[in-house]
């Protein structure tokens, strides 16, 4: 089994949002060559949603040190928590993100599931 790190996972609403990854292998040493390979990242609003609330654009940045990038413009995490028009309404969302890689031989791996929160600024 191998692990992914990943950096901060709780952003405000309309900014842009970057989240870096790197996969390793078992001994959170090694990374793993993910040469030819492709990788999405995906925000789900649950762990057992079947269709995504938002893609996200990127993905492996340097193959051979199984790391990558994913992004949102400030246009798109602001659509993902709508400013609120009315007392009470929420100020944060969470999800649950889902990383897959599609290596050349069409294997298909999912290999984490993070929680996103996002959250509106305080200040209008």
């Amino acid at each position: 089994m191998a692990c992914v790190e990943f950096a901060a996972t709780c952003f405000t609403a309309g900014d842009n949002i970057d989240i870096d990854f790197q996969y390793f292998e078992d001994d959170g040493v090694t990374p793993i060559d993910l040469t030819g390979a492709t990788a999405k990242l995906q925000l789900l609003t649950s762990v057992t949603a079947i269709s995504q609330t938002d893609d996200f654009n990127g993905g492996i940045t340097v193959p051979l040190e199984g790391s990558g990038r994913f992004s949102l413009d400030a246009t798109e995490s602001q659509a993902l928590l709508p400013i609120p028009t009315t007392e009470g309404e929420p100020a944060s969302a969470s999800f649950v993100s889902k990383l897959q890689f599609t290596f050349s031989d069409s294997t298909v791996k999912s290999v984490a599931g993070l929680n996103v929160t996002i959250e509106q600024n305080g200040v209008r």
